[in-house]
């Protein structure tokens, strides 16, 4: 494979809602929260949208299981360098590694700035639209750079929503928590406009159901076009 295998993670309420428009919605039981850092430590790298590290700052470490010896890379899609330099994924670089990765048109003082705190930062090419980075150029670099074999995709809802658009995913997770929230200012699951024609979805094959604790976890694979 000339990427590196693509799999998300992702909590959910039963009507499509994995966050409110002020951050995240802890939908995960501790089961599974445990079963998440499982699924960390297994791989070489975790991603996740610059929005979702300037609404939660998560830190992106291996915690309630006993992590291997070389943690996986911090990875942060930022378009224009606005992560802050206060960020957790920017702390203990020497132990927990990141990079971000952003655009071929930011400014290079900018860059040099986050590269200062001890993160590395690698430049990409945007998508035609010239709204997203271009996902197929960031995980060659990922996998020829830095030798990522497999990511861990864990939001936010845009993130997640152009891995699924892009046909770039190979397994997906979702623990589905047993309540409704409302989906009025939420962060969906797939926030594309909705279809007319359930022939132009993207299909997906049952993997499995398995019941956690008060949820249910499903795992997907995407169908590919034939």
């Amino acid at each position: 494979m000339e990427r590196p295998e693509v799999i998300i993670n992702v909590a959910s309420s039963l009507d499509g809602a994995i966050a409110s428009d002020e951050g995240a919605l802890i939908l995960s039981t501790t089961e599974d929260f445990v079963r998440v850092h499982d699924l960390r430590n297994s791989v070489d790298a975790i991603l996740v949208g610059v929005n979702t590290i300037i609404k939660d700052n998560p830190l992106l470490s291996v915690r309630y299981v006993q992590p291997k010896e070389h943690a996986p890379f911090r990875v942060v899609l930022d378009t224009q360098c606005r992560i802050p330099l206060t960020s957790k994924v920017l702390l203990d670089q020497e132990k927990f590694p990141s990079i971000i990765v952003t655009s071929e048109e930011t400014p290079k003082d900018i860059q040099d700035e986050i590269r200062n705190c001890g993160s590395k930062v690698i430049t990409v090419k945007m998508e035609k639209n010239k709204r997203f980075l271009d996902l197929e150029d960031v995980l060659r670099e990922l996998k020829n750079q830095f030798n990522i074999n497999r990511v861990l995709v864990e939001g936010g809802s845009t993130i997640i929503t152009q891995f699924l658009d892009n046909k770039l995913v190979d397994i997906m997770h979702i623990f589905y928590a047993p309540v409704f929230v409302g989906v009025k200012n939420a962060k969906l699951l797939f926030e594309k406009e909705v279809i007319h024609n359930i022939g132009n979805a993207i299909n997906c094959e049952i993997r499995g159901v398995e019941k956690l604790h008060e949820g249910y976890l499903v795992t997907l694979k995407l169908k590919k076009d034939e």
